[in-house]
């Protein structure tokens, strides 16, 4: 129980750091803006960059990793769009981003400091496997789905639009993707590993150095960007997809992967999708407008809610 008070308080410290500087102004806005930019766009990438460059070999298949995890993401994603229109009354729309806003887990923020903090650089090597896909199908299936259900709420009249095109939605998913700096830092990781040369010396101290920045600017970035999501005044659904994203979602990968991952590639997976839901949840409802304040109510509950449910899951895989 120790050894996971002294890995969650230091993580919800910062966030709750971040969230204090942000609501008493002690940062103007452009620095905060500037910060965020910072870790998404340089320290995240290069972090993952040098896990990738120099992770060690694979103890298991990545394949059994993601099929593990991601059919907890099924089931949550299904999950939160029946309950949204059966219980939230939402469109088609507004349902895909609650499946969305229970399945897409902040891996990058809350999930690289977890891992880092409970399980070092083994750890790492593993969540980077599943980091290489997790953002690309994400995005790809939530986009494709959200666009898909605009048309069919045009057809009922709930919304304008016109015809559906997978071959457009998908060339705007790829041109988003390739100028994303985390898939860039992924690529140029698999680039530099495949090349054979060593990261050592200034380029090591370098890449090093920026990269030991990023799991704490991280997770302050993430306490500074609460203060901004406009939460609804309706929280019945937000609170509905909590415990499917803090419980159900890593319990279901826990009874999948024990079947077949070695115990440190269960631990990660189960608490990757342990993490809350993060800002693409919010990026993808601004962008299609609709469901916004239930993404950022479901960040807001979820991010608050972790720090209970993310004690629970490191106590349960603790030696």
């Amino acid at each position: 129980m120790q050894s996971t008070i002294s890995i969650i308080l230091p993580i919800f410290g910062l966030i709750a750091i971040g969230f204090g500087i942000s609501r008493f102004g002690l940062l103007p806005r452009s620095g905060e803006d500037g910060l965020a930019a910072f870790v998404f766009g340089i320290a995240m990438p290069v972090l993952l960059f040098r896990t990738v460059a120099t992770g060690g070999a694979a103890e298991a298949s990545p394949v059994l990793l993601w099929v593990s995890y991601f059919s907890g993401v099924i089931v949550v994603y299904l999950a939160g769009m029946v309950l949204a229109r059966r219980l939230g009354g939402t469109d088609r729309r507004e349902g895909v981003i609650a499946g969305v806003a229970a399945s897409f887990s902040n891996l990058v923020l809350v999930g690289i400091p977890v891992t880092e903090r409970a399980f070092g650089r083994e750890g790492l090597d593993i969540l980077a496997l599943l980091l290489a896909i997790h953002l690309p199908l994400m995005v790809t299936g939530s986009t494709l789905l959200v666009e898909r259900a605009a048309m069919r709420d045009a057809k009922d009249g709930l919304a304008a639009g016109g015809r559906f095109s997978y071959k457009a939605a998908l060339g705007r998913i790829w041109r988003s993707l390739s100028r994303n700096p985390l898939i860039i830092g992924i690529v140029a990781g698999i680039g530099w590993r495949l090349s054979g040369l060593p990261m050592t010396g200034p380029v090591g101290d370098v890449v090093g150095s920026i990269a030991a920045t990023a799991g704490p600017l991280a997770l302050i970035a993430l306490g500074l960007s609460l203060t901004k999501y406009e939460i609804g005044r309706d929280l019945r659904l937000p609170a509905l997809l909590v415990p499917l994203s803090l419980i159900l979602q890593p319990a279901v990968v826990l009874l999948v992967g024990s079947a077949f991952l070695p115990p440190l590639w269960l631990a990660i997976a189960v608490l990757g999708a342990a993490a809350p839901a993060g800002v693409n949840v919010y990026l993808l409802a601004v962008y299609f407008k609709s469901g916004e304040k239930l993404a950022a109510s479901a960040i807001v509950g979820t991010t608050i809610a972790s720090a209970l449910t993310l004690s629970g899951w490191l106590a349960y895989f603790a030696p």
